[in-house]
């Protein structure tokens, strides 16, 4: 599948942190109606014999055509859009932004941190009240 840009220029390898791909159908030609023509023919011979018979062929003298109605013919491309400098900010940030993995290390981090300050003072508070 051809890949064009807004111009129609195609690419052979875009970037896709810069933009990205939108399929669409883009007009090729117009195909005008066709009337059904039959088929004109007539024989000839190829050989006779001296009994009577004869070798013939047929031949063909116009083809065929089946009737068509007008049709549009168009081609799937993909269109290579480039990102707004908008986009491009808000990709940027997501980017940036912390990972559920990373936010849980993060609070498992803090939880164990906090357990240790919490069991210290207890220890604290038990050494202060049975030193009373």
């Amino acid at each position: 599948m051809r890949i064009l840009d807004e111009n129609n220029v195609e690419i052979a390898a875009p970037d896709l942190s810069l933009g990205h791909l939108v399929e669409e159908e883009v007009f090729v030609a117009h195909h005008p109606a066709v009337e059904e023509v039959r088929e004109q023919w007539h024989y000839e011979t190829v050989y006779e014999y001296l009994n009577g018979g004869k070798d013939v062929v047929k031949v063909i003298d116009v083809p065929g055509v089946e009737a068509k109605d007008a049709w549009d013919e168009y081609e799937t491309i993909k269109r290579y859009v480039p990102y707004t400098e908008e986009e491009l900010a808000a990709l940027e940030e997501a980017r940036n932004k912390p990972t559920l993995e990373s936010r849980v290390d993060v609070l498992e981090t803090t939880t164990e941190e906090q357990g240790i300050t919490i069991d210290d003072m207890i220890l604290i508070m038990a050494d202060f009240i049975g030193g009373e």
